[in-house]
């Protein structure tokens, strides 16, 4: 029981001990914080005399870095605006038949639709020339890649038969989007 009392009073002891080291230390790094800024006024040296060319530099650099932002901003906007006009001139012949294409089959519903198919090669030399590609034809029978198909149903195996109902389209070996696929085809199809 001597045992006990005496290591209960050394950890009394120890537990003092540490709370006023910590107390300690706490006060003394306050301490120099107010007896450095007193001498910081007491004793301001000089500013150095390259100080002003300092100042001059850094405001130089701040206005080149306006004006590259500006440029940047600029040259944003003039590369959207070129995007945007050459894009337009490889699909405007479908934009400008596709109006009259629609009200020609909605006052002749029994025109055939390969007359409009032409229609859309424009669009199909963009996508050719932005280096997209078709992930597999309408209708056609392919086994399934999760890599590259999209199932209607969710127990779709992989390689099990399915048909595209709906393209895909890549870029290189970045799938853009998927090809929408089906154990069967669409109904009324061969």
């Amino acid at each position: 029981m001597g045992d006990d009392s005496s290591l209960v009073g050394f950890g009394y002891v120890l537990t003092l001990g540490t709370i006023a080291l910590v107390l300690g230390f706490v006060g003394s790094r306050k301490q120099p914080a107010k007896n450095n800024a007193q001498r910081q006024e007491i004793a301001t040296p000089a500013p150095p005399a390259h100080t002003q060319e300092m100042a001059d530099e850094m405001a130089a650099l701040q206005q080149q870095c306006l004006r590259l932002r500006e440029q940047l901003q600029q040259q944003k906007t003039q590369l959207t605006a070129d995007f945007q006009e050459a894009t337009f001139e490889q699909i405007q012949t479908l934009l400008t038949n596709y109006p009259s294409a629609q009200k020609m089959a909605q006052a002749k519903p029994d025109l055939p639709a390969k007359n409009l198919i032409a229609l859309f090669t424009p669009l199909e030399n963009l996508l050719q020339g932005w280096g997209v590609e078709l992930i597999g034809s309408a209708w056609e029978q392919v086994a399934y890649d999760p890599q590259i198909h999209q199932p209607d149903e969710d127990d779709v195996t992989v390689g099990e038969q399915v048909y595209v109902r709906f393209v895909g389209y890549r870029q290189g070996d970045r799938i853009l989007c998927p090809a929408k696929v089906s154990r069967t085809l669409p109904g009324g199809a061969q």
